[in-house]
């Protein structure tokens, strides 16, 4: 009896699944403008790329979307993840009741939420401002974004910069902008920043400054342009790579990077899904954390394991009322089952941070 091929039916599953809601709600608006501020392109261009990533249909590797038996990611050493705050920027307070309130100039601090739920601030080193961080186990902070101008100085040109800030140590600042190309950082480990290139994801060695590509946007179907505006989230850890394309958000792809395999599809479509906003990898890689919305103003994390998509947890962490224009939610793993995160207001005056775990 004939039958369609495997890679062929995953590829046109996931082309039937990516249609997506009205793009003028304002959920959607406060969407896109995240987008913008974090890759800095012109609202023309990203419309250009969406409608790019539209046609070719999602996230699929060529020649190698066919589903495998999952093989255990590269023994590691589960360690606690750090907690970075993405996108804080104003006066807030613990709703835990340390009492502080701390304010965070996002060109001048970074915050994390410690192990023991305390806020501390990083110094955004001169010259820059930061448009991602990622805090390493070794209290190192990778950091990528524009020079900024700060002291009143005039800047003309368009460095990106890639700051590597070693605590009581020396702090290394490169521009890895190539002219006319975006470039955004995906993730970061003890030796290699993991860039968004338009030909794809490249492993930026930390010492040295040499470059290798991982992963292309054309194996990933994704424009060539500027692959990460047609991403709504993304983490890469050790040999995994999990990704929620745009066009098929709420249907995350798990990747093996060495082999360029697809593993299988992490679907959140019977939770109410709407859209993913962040993914989180555990230090295993046996489960992902995902950050998802159901409705413009309710925000869910639900925990997946990667091995068969199961969903081990789902809980609501916010909810806007009238007084909050937007949130931002950020998490990290306290261990292999436990997720930390916390729950960032946007809206003038004193907010309150709510810290919250869930246990899978």
């Amino acid at each position: 009896m004939d039958r369609i091929p495997s890679d062929i039916e995953v590829a046109v599953r996931a082309v039937g699944e990516s249609s997506k809601g009205y793009a003028g709600e304002l959920s959607a608006v406060y969407r896109r403008a995240r987008r913008r501020r974090r890759t800095h392109r012109a609202a023309a261009a990203l419309t250009a790329v969406a409608v790019a990533a539209g046609l070719v249909g999602g996230f699929a590797v060529r020649h190698q979307v066919k589903a495998r038996p999952f093989q255990p990611a590269v023994d590691r050493v589960p360690a606690t993840q750090r907690l970075l705050l993405s996108h804080a920027d104003g006066r807030y307070v613990l709703a835990q009741g340390h009492g502080e309130t701390v304010v965070l100039n996002a060109a001048e601090q970074v915050g994390e939420l410690g192990p023991d739920d305390r806020l501390v601030t990083h110094p955004v080193r001169s010259g820059a401002r930061y448009e991602k961080t990622v805090g390493l186990p070794d209290g190192r902070l990778v950091s990528l974004g524009p020079r900024d101008n700060t002291d009143g100085v005039l800047v003309t040109d368009d460095a990106m910069l890639l700051t590597v800030d070693t605590p009581g140590g020396a702090t290394l600042q490169r521009d890895v902008r190539r002219a006319g190309e975006p470039v955004s950082l995906l993730s970061a480990d003890a030796t290699t920043a993991y860039l968004w290139r338009p030909e794809g994801i490249a492993a930026y060695d930390l010492a040295s400054g040499l470059e290798r590509l991982v992963m292309s946007s054309d194996s990933l179907e994704l424009p060539a342009d500027d692959p990460a505006a047609a991403v709504d989230a993304a983490d890469l850890l050790g040999d995994r790579l999990v990704i929620a394309g745009e066009n098929r958000s709420c249907r995350p792809l798990l990747l093996n990077l060495p082999a360029l395999q697809a593993l299988r599809f992490l679907p959140l479509t019977e939770l109410g899904c709407r859209w993913v906003e962040g993914l989180r990898l555990s230090p295993s890689t046996g489960r992902v954390a995902v950050t998802y919305r159901v409705k413009p103003g309710a925000l869910r994390v639900a925990v997946l394991s990667t091995e068969d998509g199961a969903v081990l947890a789902d809980r609501e962490v916010a909810t806007l009322d009238g007084k909050v224009l937007d949130v931002t939610v950020d998490v990290a793993w306290q261990d292999e089952r436990t997720v930390r995160g916390v729950v960032v207001p946007r809206s003038a005056g004193v907010q309150i941070l709510r810290s919250f775990t869930i246990a899978s």
